[in-house]
């Protein structure tokens, strides 16, 4: 993957865990059907694969 495609597949994710943590404010009653524990792993792999690919997208491009 280029950097250019993981620019904006990292922008569109930071785009989205935006518009998911603005939708959880304001709807407190709506919730995950399983354990909370699973809810954080899947928080912390999506967070972890964001980063990586926003990263990689604005890393300089090294010479060789």
């Amino acid at each position: 993957m280029d950097r250019n495609k993981s620019r904006i597949i990292g922008a569109l994710m930071l785009i989205i865990a935006i518009l998911f943590v603005g939708f959880s404010l304001f709807n407190p009653q709506a919730s995950f059907p399983f354990n909370i524990t699973v809810t954080y792993f899947i928080y912390a792999i999506y967070l972890s694969i964001m980063v990586y690919l926003l990263i990689k997208g604005f890393k300089k491009k090294e010479d060789k």
